[in-house]
């Protein structure tokens, strides 16, 4: 009995180990299947047989139940375009997953893929108020909305965010990317500089971030973008020495030496760090480059500092090297001393005050010297048209040394004071070349259209070119503009390394058959300042023979004819050219001039 019981038992344990061997084996191959049905479902997706793929996910979704399944499935269905499907199935798996936040921002995604973006929108703003209040469930969820192209949507669930003081976070990092992802250059460099107000130990990263947008900027948008933000930022909050230091290394990057020293001086004077060792560095810098003026503005304001200082030998030798390769009128300026000093200064001697502070202030750049020789003339016994001419000069001398509204006051006194005489047209004239030099173009062509009118026709026909230069570039591209009217005003200032930088940007990002003869005739301009009478001879050639139709096409006709007759003696070729001018532009203003002197070439010619 004994031994039939062990046999029972045995016989029981046998059967059991059978049986659980084979749901073992069952299983292997029931596990077995499945990486095999999901090894194919992947190789039909990434060889994009989408109709193959979803398929295999559907009924892996089906058997197990899995969201990654129900995903890769669903999004099959979009890329086969099958979009009402898709929609259906979204929704079915939304009612068993109402929290699954991917799969709502994939249900608007389908929505907006069936050409209905408003009920996209609005579906994804109704499901935000569902979205746990937290710092990470907003990160997630903009994170979804950004991957599907909703942007907008993810700005303002951003926005909202930072309002709730339970998330108590301000997203303006995630903002930034955000509008840097959609070219939106503006708001993504306030976000920017709004995490660096917040954060101000994540400078580098900024500066970082900035720098990849520059790299990027394909446009040139991005420049003017950044530098007018900045600018913003230091004048509203003076104070905050990441933004200083901000704008001084994007202008060194842009190689605005100026605005980068000016920022220097700016955070020296605080007192708050040693930047002497920065300032002798963008010193060195601007000499390198070629702009004196701001390396000799350099030295000089360590020196000032102190005349015992670590850097003052360095100081006086760089400021001595810039002040001899600038050069200097000294000579002349001296014999008019010398003239003032015999039959001292009166109404009869105030032809030399306004050439004495010219030379002072345009070519030595001694500006104090020449606002106070101005300044002690005007308080003098003089005429009321004196006095004018004394302010305009005065006006000239604020506008170069970038004291705006100073040149603007006294440039409207002289038009207000002199009403119609021909001063007052010219003061007039210049008030508007001021505003278009800071970038007011509509105040600037008002003023230049109601000029064109002028009694003067030198200033009637200034007025004309300018308000052209205006008009048609602002038609064809405004950054192209504010570039031209930036280079001018260098031009104006004499600061001719910088203009060409500028113009040379309009040529490389903003060239069009408007900009590029503007560009080429200033800088053929600037290269007859510079005494490079060859350049200048082909660079007005660029404009008269390649756009021909330019409002300027005749200006820079009359002025190659000039340089081809008195600098480089090509007097046969000035003919032509003051042929081509009478011949071809009859409405010129020039004509007249470009009869007489071509008679004037053929009769010495003949001789």
């Amino acid at each position: 009995m004994r031994s039939l019981r062990v046999s029972w038992l045995f016989a029981i344990f046998i059967c059991i180990l059978t049986f659980c061997f084979s749901k073992n084996i069952e299983a292997q191959g029931v596990s077995s299947q499945r990486q095999l049905d999901e090894q194919l479902a992947r190789e039909f997706y990434y060889k994009k047989d989408y109709e193959k793929a979803r398929d295999i996910y559907k009924n892996l979704y089906e058997n197990y139940n899995q969201v990654g399944y129900f995903n890769q499935y669903a999004d099959c269905l979009i890329l086969t375009g099958d979009y009402e499907e898709a929609e259906k199935a979204y929704k079915s798996f939304l009612k068993k997953n109402p929290k699954n936040w991917k799969s709502h921002v994939d249900l608007a995604y389908v929505y907006q893929k069936q050409g209905e973006n408003d009920k996209a929108v609005k579906y994804l703003n109704k499901m935000v108020k569902d979205v746990p209040e937290t710092r990470n469930a907003y990160l997630d969820v903009t994170n979804l909305m950004r991957n599907r192209g909703f942007n907008d949507v993810a700005i303002s669930v951003f926005e909202k965010g930072a309002k709730n003081p339970n998330i108590d976070y301000s997203f303006n990092l995630e903002k930034a990317y955000t509008y840097n992802s959609m070219l939106d250059f503006e708001n993504a460099t306030e976000c920017y500089l709004q995490y660096l107000k917040e954060k101000p130990d994540q400078y580098e990263m900024v500066k970082s971030r900035l720098r990849v947008m520059l790299m990027y900027d394909l446009n040139g948008n991005v420049d003017d973008v950044i530098r007018m933000a900045l600018l913003r930022k230091t004048q509203a909050e003076p104070e905050n020495e990441e933004f200083s230091s901000l704008l001084m290394w994007y202008s060194l990057q842009q190689q605005d030496y100026e605005l980068a020293l000016m920022q220097l001086k700016a955070l020296d004077k605080r007192g708050k760090g040693d930047y002497e060792r920065d300032i002798l560095n963008v010193a060195q810098i601007a000499y390198d480059n070629k702009q004196y003026d701001i390396a000799i503005d350099a030295y000089e304001y360590l020196l000032k500092k102190s005349d015992s200082g670590v850097f003052y030998v360095e100081a006086t030798v760089g400021m001595l090297q810039a002040k001899y390769k600038k050069g200097y009128y000294e000579k002349l300026s001296k014999e008019i001393d010398d003239a003032f000093a015999k039959i001292g200064y009166s109404k009869e001697t105030l032809p030399l005050v306004l050439i004495q502070a010219d030379i002072l202030a345009f070519e030595m750049g001694r500006y104090d010297e020449a606002e106070t020789l101005l300044n002690n003339a005007l308080e003098m016994s003089l005429s009321p048209k004196n006095k004018a001419e004394l302010k305009m000069k005065l006006a000239d001398i604020y506008l170069l040394t970038d004291e705006v509204w100073e040149a603007t006051l006294l440039y409207s006194q002289i038009e207000k004071s002199m009403k119609n005489e021909p001063i007052a047209h010219e003061a007039r004239y210049k008030n508007a070349q001021l505003r278009y030099f800071i970038g007011e173009f509509e105040w600037a062509n008002a003023a230049l259209k109601i000029l064109t009118a002028a009694t003067s026709k030198l200033v009637a026909n200034d007025a004309m070119t300018l308000s052209l230069t205006i008009s048609d570039n602002l038609e064809y591209d405004t950054i192209a503009l504010r570039r031209i009217a930036r280079a001018d005003y260098y031009i104006y200032q004499h600061r001719y390394e910088l203009a060409n930088k500028t113009l040379d940007s309009v040529a490389a990002y903003n060239p069009n058959e408007v900009s590029l003869p503007s560009v080429f005739y200033r800088k053929a301009k600037i290269a007859m300042n510079e005494g490079d009478y060859a350049t200048a001879d082909s660079l007005y050639k660029r404009v008269y023979n390649g756009y021909a139709d330019s409002f300027i096409a005749d200006e820079a006709l009359v002025e190659d004819a000039l340089l081809l007759e008195n600098q480089l003696n090509r007097k046969e070729e000035a003919m032509e050219c003051y042929s081509k001018l009478f011949d071809y532009y009859t409405a010129s203003v020039y004509v007249a001039q470009a009869r007489k002197s071509y008679r004037r070439l053929r009769d010495e010619l003949n001789k």
